[in-house]
C-alpha cells in the first residue's frame, strides 16, 4: 500500500489528517512485519491515553456515580473484545502491515491502540480526545441502544 493510501486511509477513514507521517506508518506495523520498528510502543501509549479519556468522559457524564461504576463502565469501553469490534469496523484491513499468517481480531484492536498513541504524540490530548468520543464512546452507546431494542422486540414477538 502507497504513503497516499496509507494518508488517505487516515484521512477519510478515521477525520486524522496526519502531520507526522512517519509516526503513522510506525502505528501501522505489527511486529511480525518489523522487530526494530513496529507499533508496540504506540500501542502502551495509545493504551494509556484511551484508559485517560474514557475515565475523563465518565467522570463528566455520570456526576453522582461511584467509583465501582465507573471503573465497570470504563472496563467496558476499553475491553479488548469492544476495541477489538470497533477496529473490525473502522480499520482497512489491508493498511495494517504484518507477517502473520491471518491478521487477529486482536491485532486490530491494538493497532487501533497504536494508533491512538500515535495521534497523541502528533496532535495532542485533545485531537484523540475527539477521535475517542467519535469511534469507541458513541460505538459503544449506538450497540447498547441496539441491544435494549432487541431485547425489547424479542419480549413483544
Amino acid at each position: 500500500m502507497s504513503d497516499k493510501q496509507i494518508k488517505d486511509f487516515y484521512r477519510d477513514a478515521l477525520g486524522i489528517k496526519t502531520n507526522e507521517k512517519e509516526i503513522y506508518l510506525k502505528a501501522i506495523t505489527h511486529k511480525s512485519y518489523s522487530n526494530s520498528s513496529n507499533n508496540e510502543r504506540l500501542e502502551f501509549l495509545g493504551d494509556a491515553v484511551l484508559d485517560l479519556i474514557v475515565s475523563q468522559q465518565l467522570f463528566i457524564k455520570n456526576k453522582d456515580a461511584n467509583e465501582g461504576f465507573l471503573s465497570i463502565e470504563k472496563s467496558k469501553y476499553v475491553s479488548r473484545e469492544n476495541l477489538n469490534n470497533i477496529a473490525e469496523k473502522i480499520l482497512n484491513k489491508n493498511v495494517i502491515k504484518h507477517r502473520s499468517s491471518y491478521l487477529s481480531k486482536n491485532m486490530l484492536g491494538n493497532t487501533l491502540e497504536s494508533i491512538i498513541g500515535a495521534l497523541f504524540v502528533d496532535k495532542g490530548i485533545k485531537h484523540c480526545e475527539k477521535f475517542i468520543i467519535k469511534h469507541i464512546l458513541q460505538f459503544k452507546r449506538e450497540r447498547l441502544i441496539l441491544n435494549k431494542l432487541e431485547k425489547i422486540i424479542n419480549k413483544v414477538f
